[in-house]
């Protein structure tokens, strides 16, 4: 993978959290904090480790320990802000890469382990493990009453190059 495969991957990813959070905003206090996620108790949890785990493999590329995410509180506005901090964070690193540094390897400590990937991988478990949660969350918000628009990817980049969507 290279860096414009990377380019791509995070432009799609930051457009999906967005509508994530869009949507997310229309729920109540009570909804945003009930049990109703089976990975991550309630859809700030959800958030919260998705959050946490975009900023762990971004921090593990950038060769830097892993650091916890602060947040001021775990209220919806800290944690779009807190994800628009590593939004900004995760464009300049990758923006940044030359052309053979995706492939380079990092350590990425797990559990007792430490394994060595190169940084596509680990950004790509960055972005898919997103992408993953973006499901579990579709299903939870719409459970709500509050459901998620489309997230497929072929209609971000159809819209992206100007065309239309054939079934809008």
């Amino acid at each position: 993978m290279n860096r414009d495969g990377l380019q791509a991957l995070y432009d799609y990813n930051t457009y999906a959290n967005r509508l994530v959070l869009d949507t997310v905003e229309c729920l109540t206090e009570e909804e945003f904090v009930r049990q109703s996620s089976p990975s991550n108790g309630s859809v700030r949890g959800l958030l919260l480790h998705m959050l946490a785990v975009e900023t762990y493999f971004l921090t593990c590329s950038q060769g830097r320990p892993a650091r916890p995410v602060p947040i001021e509180s775990n209220a919806l506005a800290d944690i779009r802000r807190k994800w628009s901090e590593l939004e900004r964070e995760q464009q300049d690193f990758i923006s940044g890469l030359r052309e053979a540094d995706p492939g380079r390897e990092i350590r990425v400590p797990m559990r007792d382990s430490m394994l060595t990937l190169p940084i596509w991988q680990a950004l790509m478990q960055a972005f898919t493990q997103s992408i993953h949660h973006r499901g579990e969350l579709s299903i939870v918000l719409t459970g709500l009453g509050h459901p998620l628009p489309t997230l497929d990817v072929i209609i971000y980049h159809v819209r992206r190059s100007g065309q239309e969507w054939p079934w809008e």
